[in-house]
Formats: C-alpha cells, sequence, structure tokens
C-alpha cells in the first residue's frame, strides 16, 4: 500500500514538473517580441487619466476621513450620553479614520507612479528601453 502511495506522489510530481516546464518556452518566445513601438503603447495603458482616477479616488477617500473625524470629535465630546456604545463608536471612527488615510495614502502613491510613466512615455523614454 505504502509503494503505490509513492509511486502515485512520484507521478503527480513529476506530472507536475513537466508542467510547469513546459509552460516556459512561450513566455521567453513573448519576451523575444521587441517590435512593439511605444505609440502601440501608449493605446493599450492611459497613464495620464489612471492618473486623474487615482488622485480623484485619493481626495474622495481624505473627505469620507474627514467626515469620520467629525463623528469622533462627536463622539468625544458626547461620551457621556452613549456610555460604553459611545467609546466603541469612537473606537470605529478612529479605525475607519485610519483605513481611508491609508488607502488615500496609497492611491495617491499610485497616482505617482502612473503620473511619472505619462511623463517618461511623453520624452519617448519608453521606445528607447523597447527596441534595446
Amino acid at each position: 500500500m505504502k509503494s503505490e502511495i509513492r509511486k502515485f506522489v512520484a507521478a503527480i510530481s513529476t506530472l507536475g514538473l513537466l508542467a510547469a516546464c513546459s509552460g516556459t518556452g512561450v513566455i521567453d518566445a513573448k519576451k523575444d517580441d521587441t517590435s512593439v513601438s511605444s505609440q502601440n503603447l501608449a493605446h493599450f495603458v492611459d497613464h495620464e487619466g489612471l492618473a486623474r482616477r487615482y488622485e480623484d479616488r485619493a481626495r474622495k477617500l481624505l473627505e469620507i476621513a474627514a467626515e469620520h473625524e467629525k463623528q469622533l470629535q462627536y463622539y468625544g465630546d458626547k461620551s457621556y450620553l452613549y456610555e460604553r456604545h459611545g467609546l466603541d463608536r469612537q473606537a470605529h471612527a478612529i479605525a475607519l479614520v485610519q483605513r481611508y488615510k491609508r488607502a488615500a495614502e496609497k492611491a495617491a502613491e499610485t497616482a505617482f507612479h502612473h503620473r511619472t510613466v505619462a511623463q517618461l512615455a511623453k520624452r519617448n523614454y519608453i521606445a528607447s528601453t523597447v527596441s534595446h
């Protein structure tokens, strides 16, 4: 019984190894194709548009965080009205403010990267790197 299990595991491992190695030829062939021009790349991705979308997203997330900060201030000032529930809501508001601010930072960082790529594409930097 143990020898059958070992043979089965060895067969599955061998098949997995063969499947993993067989796909690399397709990837290598795609890497060797450098005939794509920078003009074609510009049609695939609009980095300026993406940067604007991420900047808008960051702005909206900061607005939402500001709203939750107002709630945080309210629960801090009126915590005596809500007793334990007020403290729970205050803690929840703190967590939401932190979460929205982190998400806004990530969106702003992503917007910065897309803006940088768009500027490099305008300078035809991508065209010189693709042709090499």
